[in-house]
């Protein structure tokens, strides 16, 4: 595939509060969900987990994007739908319209230099993350990544998608990008992002993908993700390619039998769901 990017746009970052917490009835203590953690292992620089009670995994992202992306980890950072992994999001506020990687590399030396991070309204230690994962999009901010990845000490995990996070739903739902998205490939750098939204809402009569659904699609989407995945010789993805496989593979290995009991039950629930609207219709008919 032809790299396309140009090099020639950047903007300059601006200061962004941090989006306030949210309120909700408190988590168990770290230390009480803490454990041995299982499969892959991201350790912090100059940190060391310490072992408790139960296999637990706590992960910190910090997203460019602020809400198809935590839409998308909603069941790990919302709902707190596992016993064996959690999330907690970092980004900006959606009225501020997300944060740039420089903004993002500034919240991650903020963390570690602190030594914790606020999860709502507990205070997580740096040493009870097991990763600190960074999303951001290609868009208009690759000399400003380009720059940032040349520092390859002591730095997060960066999940780059290019053009953006909407690369990695597709992936989640479909695999034909060179038939479905060969517009993109001819259109301007700068319209890339959108152009990929409108595209991707176009799909299922229109209604586009469920980005909640998405985690659901997890062993679609690092397949098809990797099966198409391209970079240049400093690593960083081509266009119509994306690093969340790295991320995917990472949560389904934390997760482990978790996942595929959390998709029984989903389907279970939509099967009692149609069941119960077809007995509405048959007892209420027009």
């Amino acid at each position: 595939m032809t790299n396309k990017r140009v090099l020639t746009y950047s903007r300059e970052s601006k200061n962004i509060k941090l989006e306030k917490e949210r309120k909700f009835e408190p988590a168990l203590p770290i230390e009480k969900l803490r454990g041995q953690t299982a499969g892959i292992s991201h350790p912090i620089k100059g940190y060391e987990k310490h072992d408790g009670i139960l296999s637990y995994s706590l992960i910190c992202v910090i997203s460019g994007g602020t809400v198809r992306e935590r839409t998308f980890l909603v069941e790990l950072e919302k709902k707190h739908a596992f016993r064996s992994l959690a999330v907690i999001f970092r980004s900006s506020e959606e009225k501020d319209g997300g944060l740039t990687p420089k903004m993002m590399l500034h919240e991650y030396e903020k963390v570690i230099k602190d030594g914790f991070i606020y999860d709502h309204n507990r205070k997580v230690k740096i040493d009870d993350l097991d990763a600190i994962y960074m999303f951001t999009d290609v868009d208009h901010y690759e000399l400003e990544l380009i720059d940032i990845l040349k520092n390859k000490s002591n730095r997060p995990i960066w999940i780059i998608s290019n053009p953006c996070f909407e690369i990695w739903i597709y992936y989640c739902f479909r695999n034909s990008p060179l038939d479905d998205l060969q517009e993109l490939l001819q259109t301007n750098p700068s319209n890339r992002s959108s152009l990929l939204k409108k595209i991707n809402g176009g799909f299922n009569k229109s209604g586009g993908f469920d980005t909640r659904k998405a985690f659901e699609h997890l062993r679609d989407g690092i397949k098809h993700s990797k099966e198409h995945y391209q970079e240049d010789k400093e690593g960083f993805p081509n266009l119509l390619s994306t690093q969340m496989h790295i991320f995917a593979e990472d949560v389904l290995v934390r997760l482990g039998e978790e996942y595929d009991n959390h998709l029984r039950k989903a389907q279970e629930f939509r099967e009692r769901m149609k069941i119960a609207a077809r007995n509405q219709i048959t007892k209420n008919p027009e």
